[in-house]
This record gives C-alpha cells, sequence and structure tokens, in this order.
C-alpha cells in the first residue's frame, strides 16, 4: 500500500482530532458522537490501508478528484492510481 496515502491520512487525522475537540467544547451531544464515531472510522480506515492493493483502495476510494486533486489525500490517490507512489 501507499506510504504517501497513509501519511496523507494521518495529517488529515491530526485536522480532525482538532475539528472533534472544538466540536467537544461546542456542540450538542449528538454532533460530538457522531463526530467521535467519523474519527474512529477514519482511524480504522488506516490501519486497514497497508493490507490493500491499489485496486482495492480506487474501489474503496474513487477518484482523486472526488476529494479535490489539491488536497493531500486527492493528491495521493493520484499519485497512487498513476504508479508514481511506492
Amino acid at each position: 500500500m501507499s506510504q504517501i496515502l497513509q501519511e496523507a491520512i494521518n495529517r488529515r487525522i491530526d485536522d480532525y482530532r482538532d475539528a472533534f475537540d472544538w466540536l467537544n467544547d461546542h456542540a450538542p451531544d449528538e454532533a460530538r458522537e457522531d463526530a467521535r464515531e467519523a474519527l474512529e472510522l477514519v482511524r480504522c480506515l488506516r490501519r486497514a490501508l497497508p493490507h490493500l492493493t491499489a485496486e482495492q483502495v480506487h474501489a474503496a476510494f474513487g477518484a482523486p478528484g472526488d476529494f479535490g486533486y489539491n488536497t493531500p489525500i486527492g493528491d495521493a490517490l493520484a499519485r497512487l492510481y498513476r504508479g508514481e507512489a511506492p
């Protein structure tokens, strides 16, 4: 699996955690629970990535443009699909 995609997701997890911390202080209970669950799902995805082929990643993530080519995840997907990422 692509190291660059894992690194992009790791960077985003830090941002998600920051957003969750803000929500934890400001949002209603239900929104906090939804955010906590979403953060945990991303962590599960991160653990599954090393076991996936590029084809399986494509089936799960879809097109890089779905994330935006200028985002860390979109860029990493584009590079993976082009065979540029190890």
